[in-house]
């Protein structure tokens, strides 16, 4: 005789809550990289060399969300060009050029985003401290990346032993 399966009969609020668990995951996971980015940038515009000219809160948040997908769209690019030319070599000494390539970007990008905004004015020392903020978090996101790749490792060795 063959096993018995017992199938379960999922009512509608069932398939509800799994929709918005998932929809809520997916607002989190979009919105966290922009509340912090967010958040840090308005710490950073205490100084007096970097401010933010908005009328509210709203606006600042319009404005900082442009800057932040800008800054997306050009750190995926330069980083994947990098990538791409260190390919053939990976170890530390690779990791610190990129890094320090990476950095010189980022104040480049920072130095000529500020001449050409009027909402986001960057003066002085403010765009070494917005460069070094954007360097940071581009250093984190690298550990970040080495995290989870190190915490998806080890799940599947641990279920390979499960298995075995």
């Amino acid at each position: 005789m063959g096993k018995k399966t017992k199938e379960k009969n999922y009512s509608i609020g069932d398939h509800i809550f799994a929709i918005l668990v998932v929809l809520i995951m997916c607002v989190f996971l979009i919105s966290s990289p922009f509340l912090i980015f967010f958040g840090v940038f308005k710490l950073v515009a205490l100084v007096p060399d970097v401010s933010i000219n908005t009328k509210g809160t709203f606006d600042s948040v319009i404005v900082l969300f442009k800057f932040f997908v800008l800054t997306v769209v050009v750190v995926g690019i330069v980083d994947v060009v990098f990538s791409q030319i260190l390919l053939k070599k990976r170890g530390f000494l690779n990791f610190v050029i990129e890094a320090l390539l990476m950095f010189c970007v980022f104040y480049l990008y920072v130095l000529i985003y500020s001449m050409n905004s009027q909402e986001i004015v960057i003066r002085n020392n403010g765009v070494f401290l917005v460069s070094l903020f954007l360097f940071i978090l581009y250093l984190l996101i690298n550990v970040a990346y080495l995290v989870s790749r190190w915490l998806y490792k080890a799940t599947m060795k641990n279920i390979q032993k499960k298995n075995n």
